[in-house]
């Protein structure tokens, strides 16, 4: 009776440890199509928040079709722990070259359009409860304000071009300006 009950607690033992030793031998491994979904989505969140070029989206969509094509490739025959290893391998590449390309961003001095209206928006508030600002001004500027995110909306569908992002910041930096001068022409007006 012992022996049974040894060798059934060494076969649970053994049942336990063989999920975890198969997932610390592939370093926690995820689902191919789980891995792609991932980056993709890291892909076109940087060129949503204008962390990427669409030049850079464009390169690392590219290699990131090539990791599809060779996993298709490789799945013809079925996946080999080798070629699931060179596949994780590639993503892993590629996720280190979506993070470096984010980070390499020139949009790291950019701030983002919820919060650049949040400031001036307040700026806005602050002139026309100290009297620097009339409503009529207020609404003029809340207005060119509006025409400015209509237009980062636009440029964003397809991720923000070099050219795209200093007309933008050209812009803000105007109405920033226009602020400025609305609050201190010292014709200070109510209503």
């Amino acid at each position: 009776m012992k022996a049974i009950l040894a060798a059934a607690a060494a076969l649970g033992a053994l049942t336990l440890a063989a999920p975890a030793a198969a997932q610390s031998y592939h370093g926690g491994w995820q689902p191919i199509a789980q891995r792609q979904a991932q980056l993709e989505q890291r892909i076109d969140q940087g060129v949503r928040r204008g962390d990427l070029t669409r030049r850079e989206a464009a390169n690392l969509r590219a290699e990131f079709n090539n990791i599809e094509r060779l996993e298709a490739r490789y799945r013809r025959d079925g996946l080999s722990q080798w070629e699931r290893a060179d596949l994780d391998r590639r993503m892993d590449q590629l996720a280190q070259r979506i993070r470096f390309e984010r980070a390499d961003s020139p949009n790291r001095g950019w701030t983002p359009i919820n919060q650049r209206q949040r400031q001036l928006d307040a700026r806005i508030d602050a002139g026309v409860r100290d009297g620097s600002l009339s409503r009529r001004e207020a609404a003029n500027l809340r207005a060119e304000f509006q025409q400015i995110a209509a237009l980062e909306g636009r440029y964003r569908r397809d991720g923000l071009s070099q050219r795209e992002r200093a007309e933008l910041e050209r812009r803000f930096d105007r109405l920033s300006a226009q602020i400025y001068a609305s609050r201190n022409d010292r014709d200070r007006r109510r209503g």
